[in-house]
């Protein structure tokens, strides 16, 4: 009987970080991580950070990381008490604040990583990362969520075009009339 409620946990556990993984940090946080990376406002602010004092950054860093924590903390409680999409925005606030925290931390990580309690829980909860994602529940959590996920993405992506193909003909529909309009005005 403990075996099946270890093993009910672990499972909530897993597809708990799963779903994190392929909707939240794949579908959102990364896209915007990678287009702040891009931009040379990113790449002159990663020069900077490597002239500012370490305890500065772990400063900077552990408030960030802090408030993103507390958004966490907030939507699950707003998610629990019923009010889902109170839950939905605190959460979807969270998203681009965690993205910066991420590049900050790989920015900055030389820094950070100068203090050993930082350097001690970074390794601690990259082992547990490593368990989680090699462990028999995942495989198994992962092998029948395929499927779920091929079919949302295909649908996600077909339903992409769909609007991305809207939105182009509004743009080009708002692009005509403007230039009629700038000719009538010239």
């Amino acid at each position: 009987m403990l075996d099946k409620i270890i093993h009910f946990f672990l499972t909530l556990i897993v597809l708990g970080y799963i779903i994190f993984e392929e909707l939240v940090w794949e579908r959102f946080a990364q896209p915007i991580m990678r287009f702040f990376s891009r931009l040379k406002i990113a790449e002159k602010l990663k020069r900077y950070l490597q002239n500012v004092n370490s305890k500065i950054i772990l400063v900077f860093f552990l408030i960030i990381f802090g408030i993103v924590e507390l958004q966490g903390i907030l939507a699950t409680s707003h998610f629990l008490q019923g009010k889902l999409l109170t839950g939905i925005l605190i959460y979807a606030g969270k998203i681009p604040i965690s993205a910066f925290t991420y590049w900050l931390f790989n920015a900055t990580k030389d820094k950070l990583m100068e203090f050993a309690f930082f350097k001690a829980s970074y390794n601690y909860i990259m082992g547990w990362v490593d368990k989680i994602t090699h462990s028999q529940i995942y495989a198994e959590i992962k092998a029948k969520t395929e499927p779920i996920k091929k079919y949302l993405k295909k649908r996600l992506s077909s339903d992409h075009n769909a609007l991305k193909d809207k939105v182009t003909t509004i743009y080009r529909k708002l692009r005509v009339v403007v230039k009629r309009k700038l000719k009538e005005l010239g």
